[in-house]
């Protein structure tokens, strides 16, 4: 996603959120990813228009997501 920038904010302690970033997407996507406290889940988010996408993962399983997407993105890019 190169040129994609991501703004990001630290919450206080006793917020809602620890971490959240997000971005515009070429196509009028919206892409929001947030560290939730009470829950202890990365949230990530995707809209466009009316439709949406919001998906939880544990600590763990965002770490696994995001080697597999960098893994993908290594394998188009002729990096194995």
């Amino acid at each position: 996603m190169s040129g994609v920038t991501f703004t990001t904010r630290q919450h206080e302690a006793g917020s809602l959120r620890v971490r959240e970033s997000s971005a515009d997407l070429p196509g009028g996507v919206h892409l929001s990813i947030a560290a939730t406290r009470s829950t202890r889940l990365v949230d990530l988010c995707m809209s466009r228009d009316f439709m949406g996408v919001h998906l939880e993962f544990s600590p763990e399983q965002a770490r696994a997501v995001a080697a597999e997407l960098l893994a993908g993105a290594d394998a188009l890019q002729g990096r194995a």
